[in-house]
């Protein structure tokens, strides 16, 4: 998937190297509003076993975890995005997750990414939904949802176990807007 500066696509073998740079380079930028970081986040077979498995899950509709390049840099990782939790039936529905480069922060590529991920979930998948959610204190993923199109649909408290702690968040979604049902 590409969009005006970004490549949108599956890690394979060869960005192993670029992946663990990557979470290195941001661990102190990311951990506060990431689950905690395990060693396999900086293991080279661990990665690789994940390029397997995020092929597979693509492969079968279960997910799309990606990464972003800059088109102006398309070897080097400047964040992830993904979508997961995929349910069919009733629901057509996912949830969406994302984490960008602190260097990369404020230059509107996360809204581009989410965007893009979008219609490729409502078009390419045929989904209904797409869920969100934020901690209430990072602003910046509350105004890419904003821009988006992600309608604040309330509050969890302790929803996710984020760095060690659960945390309360804001609960956001988006629906297709050609509602032609496709499920149960």
């Amino acid at each position: 998937m590409e969009t005006e500066r970004l490549i949108i696509r599956l890690a394979d073998a060869s960005d192993v190297p670029e992946i663990i740079r990557y979470y290195r380079e941001n661990r102190a930028h990311l951990q506060p509003f990431s689950p905690k970081f395990e060693p396999e986040l900086f293991d080279p077979a661990a990665w690789r076993d994940q390029v397997a498995a995020r092929e597979r899950e693509l492969a079968l509709g279960e997910s799309f975890r990606a990464f972003l390049f800059l088109r102006s840099s398309p070897e080097r990782i400047a964040g992830n995005i993904n979508l997961t939790l995929v349910v069919r039936g009733v629901s057509q529905s996912c949830v969406l997750g994302y984490n960008l480069a602190e260097a990369e922060q404020g230059h509107g590529y996360m809204t581009e990414a989410v965007r893009a991920v979008v219609r490729f979930a409502f078009s390419d998948w045929g989904l209904h939904r797409v869920a969100a959610s934020y901690m209430p204190r990072n602003e910046r993923s509350a105004r890419v949802l904003e821009r988006a199109g992600f309608k604040i649909e309330g509050r969890a408290p302790g929803y996710l176990c984020i760095n060690g702690r659960w945390e309360d968040h804001v609960l956001t979604a988006i629906t297709n807007p050609d509602p032609a049902p496709s499920g149960g």
